[in-house]
């Protein structure tokens, strides 16, 4: 599978979650050198460092592969060195920033990339933007600043990342995948290489608009319906109804419905921001409700712990698992980080701290031993198979 339509050269923009696990999944396909650009150099340290070890991203695919590939994957902060490339993939972040979307990373990738790619190269941007985004943003300042033709000269594409951390059974090699273009060179090409090349199964689309609304759609669809039973969350449980039996006898329906489960806070890389994105693209009054309620769920779970920790007596509350979802070793948006700073602002008085064993830098200890001889109670978010050796525990996601 795959191989057949590679190109020599491969350059990456990008060398986080979805330009490291791009990078192994094209290196396993046959490509024979991938070069990651970073402006990080901590990034590019760590992937070139990587060669003995592992990466960065220490995620279950790119660690089962990573000694497989790690001589044909090289990163740099240089865009010099990105010359001569067949396809580009464009994987830099659009993240959120105080509240709002900001596209500074894909508009500096245009202002890049223009001195470095020749006539007939393809672009294949996976970068999360609101419909007209890949053009407005990189199609057209690339366009602008060598004189190329899109869909001529630059064959350009968009093909919404849709890397899932952590799990086993998708992972970039199984997951299909959407594409759209600017024309049909660019689809035809982006079919190439994303079929020929990488072996994915591929939904192509007729406008490349399509193709960013419905990654838009994927993770927003999520963020809405996370809304409705966090909202149902707070007005059943007063009432004596439990919200998760709710769920569970729905379920139980063969058609037409699909269980979401309430918790402190929608988080992630991914969800809070698109459907933002979403919301300032199309000012849905809809998602401007569905995001109210989201935001203000952490200050509800806070209450929940503050009622506990008083009732204990509790003054050192240990937050144990710091990731955006449980287990997970990201905590970019992370639900946990909002819950403690909402704790905080409730009681003042409270000594409120955090560990996670898988990402230290988010963590207020060195090791496990040293915070549970800290905490006087334990909210854990995930990592229900850990012994914390008979402190008070409050599971999060049970709350």
């Amino acid at each position: 599978m795959g191989g057949g339509d590679c190109p020599e050269r491969l350059v990456i923009i990008g060398g986080g979650y979805v330009g490291i696990h791009d990078a192994v999944l094209a290196a396993r396909r046959g490509v024979r050198s991938v070069l990651v650009v970073d402006i990080n150099p901590e990034v590019v340290e760590a992937i070139n460092g990587g060669r003995g070890e592992l990466p960065h991203v220490r995620d279950y695919y790119v660690s089962l592969h990573w000694r497989e590939v790690r001589d044909r994957i090289e990163a740099t902060t240089s865009y010099s060195e990105a010359r001569g490339a067949g396809v580009y993939i464009v994987a830099v972040q659009t993240p959120l920033r105080g509240g709002r979307v900001d596209y500074t990373p894909l508009r500096s990738v245009a202002e890049s990339l223009s001195g470095v790619i020749e006539p007939g190269v393809l672009v294949a941007s996976e970068t999360t933007i609101y419909p007209g985004g890949t053009v407005e943003l990189l199609g057209e300042p690339l366009s602008r600043a060598t004189g190329y033709r899109l869909d001529g000269d630059i064959l350009l594409a968009h093909v919404p990342e849709r890397v899932n951390p952590g799990d086993r059974v998708w992972t970039p090699e199984n997951i299909p995948r959407v594409a759209g273009a600017v024309g049909p060179r660019s689809l035809e090409a982006a079919l190439r290489f994303y079929r020929g090349c990488l072996g994915l199964e591929v939904h192509p689309v007729s406008d490349i608009r399509v193709a960013e609304a419905s990654k838009l759609l994927e993770n927003t669809y999520r963020f809405v319906n996370i809304a409705l039973v966090n909202e149902l969350k707070r007005l059943l449980e007063p009432m004596g109804v439990d919200v998760r039996e709710v769920i569970e006898a729905a379920a139980t329906k063969p058609f037409g419905f699909m269980p979401f489960r309430p918790g402190p806070y929608a988080g992630g890389p991914c969800i809070p921001k698109d459907s933002r994105m979403l919301e300032e693209a199309t000012g849905s009054l809809l998602l401007r409700i569905a995001r109210h309620i989201n935001e203000t769920q952490p200050h509800y779970y806070a209450a929940l712990i503050l009622r506990r920790a008083r009732s204990l007596g509790a003054g050192r509350i240990l937050f144990y698992g710091l990731g955006y979802k449980p287990g997970a070793c990201v905590a970019v948006e992370s639900p946990v980080l909002r819950v403690m700073e909402a704790l905080r602002s409730l009681d003042p008085a409270l000594e409120v701290a955090g560990y996670d064993p898988c990402i230290p830098s988010a963590s207020t200890f060195h090791s496990e031993e040293e915070a549970l001889g800290w905490a006087d109670l334990v909210v854990r978010w995930g990592y229900r198979d850990r012994d914390l050796g008979g402190l008070e525990v409050v599971q999060l996601e049970d709350l």
